[in-house]
């Protein structure tokens, strides 16, 4: 897939320390083709990772000027609160909407928490694709924790959705194998939502892998 974003949205606010890759911009697009019509007005969403909120307020710019619905809710959770300026002044750039969009500065393991427990229709997110042990640290302690698993860990996200999603909902996420350190995040993964959830390869964004994970026995053809 090119680098170049045929698919512009908004001119995003976002900190100078660390820009969103177009990874974030693909993947809604991606996710925003697989929901295209169907009616999401009564759903809540979740942006797990949000960072500034760019993989969610992408995917409701689409389906707005789509003319589709769009959810009645969107949480973004981010664990780095320097992130809350740049959300705000992003939901006034993406200009008068129906959504409700709050962020929410906690770490994605309180989704395995009661408040959280199956509450949400659609999760998506673009996680962190290292592990500390997997790649060069930056002196940046918070790009650091925009690129590594260091709050939390890939087995906690993946739980996380878990408990997060409706027995009816959906998650889509991009995850990236590392063949230089023998890390195949797909085997991994499957080993994690094993009695958890079903996981669909539905291709890939930019050599990242993009999937569907759904609770199991629910799979949704629709979606």
């Amino acid at each position: 897939m090119s680098s170049i974003n045929p698919h512009y949205t908004f001119h995003y606010s976002q900190p100078d320390e660390y820009h969103f890759s177009h990874d974030s911009v693909f993947l809604s697009r991606r996710i925003f083709e697989h929901l295209t019509e169907l009616d999401l007005a009564n759903f809540r969403g979740l942006d797990i990772c949000s960072g500034s909120g760019i993989v969610g307020m992408d995917l409701i710019f689409h389906r707005r000027a789509a003319g589709q619905s769009v959810p009645a809710s969107f949480d973004f959770m981010e664990i780095q609160n320097a992130y809350r300026s740049h959300f705000e002044e992003n939901v006034k750039r993406l200009g008068p909407l129906s959504t409700k969009l709050n962020f929410v500065n906690r770490n994605y393991n309180d989704l395995q928490t009661p408040e959280f427990s199956k509450v949400y229709d659609l999760i998506v997110t673009n996680p962190p694709y290292f592990f500390t042990w997997q790649g060069k640290l930056s002196p940046s302690e918070f790009k650091n924790r925009c690129r590594f698993f260091i709050d939390s860990d890939l087995k906690n996200l993946l739980l996380g959705i878990a408990a997060g999603l409706k027995e009816t909902g959906v998650c889509y996420l991009l995850l990236r194998d590392l063949p230089e350190h023998k890390w195949n995040v797909l085997e991994e993964t499957q080993k994690i939502c094993a009695g958890h959830l079903d996981m669909t390869v539905l291709g890939d964004v930019r050599g990242t892998h993009f999937l569907k994970l759904t609770t199991l026995g629910r799979l949704l053809t629709k979606l």
